[in-house]
């Protein structure tokens, strides 16, 4: 198993080293496209549109060079403005076209830009104002200011943010704050039809310029009575508290939400065992209300949430040698709270982002109107859990580029994390929990690398049940340059082991590979292996970014009875192009051709195209809060 896995790796690599071999070719596309710069020049015309279709060629150190880069920057004290009173906070913020960040003459050019700009309701000044971590009169600190552009950053209707300062002189003792912001486009319709279906939905991230989400989504099916209406609101930040406001409903009108397969609705994460996705089991959210605060920040003392919400909980059991599975409202209940404490004394930015946690969670669950069925077959028991957490914490932010963006400004997690989580079930049996999280990542000279174990047991009377053990890696190169194009290469093993599962609890390789959804394999071990080789294009066309990338993923999974060594190896060998565009609220969507040596359900040697929005591989924070038990999946 481990000379398969390794095989695949040093092919994978090797492919990835061919890379250089298109130097020759890059070159000739450098040479192109600064010919096509050189004679858009001479015309006005010509000029606007390669303006509007391209990007400028960048004048590296040498054309036909392949560099390696580390361009990310760390978080650091400006200590010549450490300590200067902040006279004045300027917020500007900036229509999703046409505008720049750092050059304030650029307006917006052409009919186009302008008339959709003006479509637009540009984010509120007082709502990035409640994001910022300084106030005007207060001392000037570096690492306020860096989490205040972070925090503006990661919102999802800010497509990015400049900071800087301003002194009338050396000797000032005052200092001016100056913040751009530039939105992104912010409303996206959907249109779905067949023809027993008809969807329509909307989706608000920055309703009337207040930051905060709406949408609403009607669903009309011939196989349902009458319409079925989602609504949904999110406050993210209410008045510079950083808790988050959630509300989600369902108007389901005369349709039976239990026994009516065609109603939709998002699925809900497992918090319990016993709500957790098994087979074909999964959690339905009809309504909820939740307020939150996160640790948004490593200089964050107080997190906590409350959540009241009702569920469609499908569960599988097993009766007479086959698979079965009830459905039953499901209330619950989740109250938690944590405090954290600065562990070092201290100035330096390590210090203040190195923390204690302490949490502490209630969750009751509910199951109004049980079967005598569910009775029969001891499913659906009322459930009360309680959970203490400890944990020790370093998180900081280094800002990169050209890792899931173009060009953006991307704040990557670097720190250490680990956890401790103690619980006890209260149901029918009463039954411990123990759970222990170790993660750690850092930029290396090799690259970035981050690496996150886990591992969560039940303990009764029949000794250890229900246990996960988790490993997860994530890892990509510096950015190398191959004349005017950029390339990185990503790389992502996945291990998961579950040890006296239930019998209907068995885990996939959704989660990690595409085109398995047909894999129906009793497993309790899943080992996966993801590689991207990414590039970046050196042009644009409206704002539009083209990556193209090449792809593969390697899965196994197995069985106590079986083993993982002596399962078939799952393949997916492909090519396509991500196009990225981060003036739109969903920016990115992959175009891509896969083939399958063998595909569950279809056969041997099956091509596919897919065109739908992506994800990245994302990132996993160093960040410890809610106590929860350790996925399995």
């Amino acid at each position: 198993m481990v000379v398969k896995m390794l095989c695949i790796l040093v092919i994978s690599l090797c492919c990835y080293g061919q890379s250089n071999a298109q130097e020759q070719k890059s070159e000739k596309d450098s040479i192109r496209y600064s010919a096509i710069e050189k004679f858009s020049q001479k015309r006005k015309f010509t000029k606007f549109l390669h303006q509007l279709i391209f990007k400028p060629v960048a004048k590296p150190h040498s054309p036909n060079s392949t560099t390696q880069k580390s361009i990310a920057k760390k978080q650091k004290t400006d200590r010549k403005l450490e300590g200067k009173i902040v006279r004045n906070i300027y917020i500007t913020t900036l229509d999703p076209f046409g505008y720049s960040l750092k050059d304030t003459t650029i307006q917006p050019e052409g009919f186009i830009k302008n008339a959709v700009n003006e479509l637009h309701m540009k984010t509120r000044s007082m709502v990035i104002k409640d994001l910022l971590l300084f106030n005007k009169n207060a001392p000037y600190d570096s690492l306020l200011i860096k989490e205040s552009e972070r925090l503006i950053r990661s919102q999802k209707y800010v497509q990015d943010v400049m900071v800087s300062t301003f002194t009338t002189s050396p000797k000032a003792d005052s200092v001016d704050v100056f913040i751009r912001v530039s939105d992104v486009w912010s409303i996206i319709p959907s249109l779905s039809a067949s023809a027993s279906n008809l969807e329509l939905g909307l989706t608000d991230i920055n309703f009337i310029g207040l930051g905060n989400s709406l949408h609403v989504d009607t669903r009309m099916n011939t196989s349902i009575h009458g319409n079925v209406t989602q609504i949904g609101y999110l406050v993210p930040n209410f008045k510079n508290s950083h808790i988050t406001g959630n509300i989600q409903y369902y108007f389901a009108g005369n349709n039976d939400l239990i026994a009516n397969k065609e109603f939709a609705r998002p699925l809900y994460i497992p918090v319990s065992s016993n709500l957790q996705s098994l087979t074909l089991g999964n959690s339905y959210l009809v309504k909820s209300v939740e307020l939150a605060r996160s640790f948004y920040s490593p200089l964050t003392v107080w997190a906590g949430g409350v959540y009241i919400g009702q569920l469609i909980t499908n569960q599988n059991y097993v009766q007479n040698d086959s698979l079965r599975y009830l459905s039953s409202k499901t209330n619950i209940q989740d109250y938690w709270a944590a405090r954290s404490w600065r562990i070092y004394g201290g100035s330096s930015i390590s210090a203040r982002t190195t923390n204690f946690i302490l949490s502490v969670r209630m969750l009751k669950t509910r199951y109004p109107g049980r079967t005598t069925e569910a009775e029969t077959v001891n499913i659906f028991n009322k459930e009360n859990i309680y959970f203490a957490g400890i944990g020790i914490t370093s998180r900081e932010f280094i800002q990169d580029k050209y890792v899931f963006n173009y060009g953006k400004t991307e704040d990557i997690p670097v720190g250490r994390a680990f956890g401790l989580t103690i619980g006890t079930s209260v149901r029918p049996t009463t039954n411990l929990y123990l759970g222990l999280k170790a993660a750690w990542g850092n930029y290396y000279p090799f690259g970035y690398l981050s690496s996150h174990f886990e591992y969560g047991t039940f303990i009764g009377k029949e000794g250890l049940q229900q246990q996960v053990i988790t490993g997860r890696i994530n890892y990509y190169t510096k950015l190398f340059t191959v004349g005017y194009w950029k390339i990185r290469q990503f790389i992502r093993p996945t291990v998961i082991v579950g040890l006296n599962r239930l019998p209907t609890d068995n885990l996939s390789l959704n989660e990690v590979m595409k085109g398995f959804e047909d894999l129906k394999y009793p497993a309790t071990q899943m080992m996966a292996l993801s590689l991207q080789t990414q590039s970046y294009a050196p042009w644009e066309f409206y704002g539009f970014r083209f990556g193209p990338y090449l792809f593969s993923s390697f899965g196994m999974l197995g069985n106590t009875s079986s083993g993982i060594s002596n399962s078939r190896l799952y393949s997916e060998l492909g090519l396509g192009v991500l196009i990225k565009n981060n003036y739109l609220m969903i920016n990115t969507f992959q175009i891509s051709l896969s083939f399958y040596p063998y595909l569950p359900g279809q056969g041997a040697n099956i091509l596919n195209t897919n065109a739908y929005k992506t994800s990245d591989y994302g990132f996993n924070d160093f960040e410890i809060s809610k106590p929860k038990v350790v996925e399995y999946r």
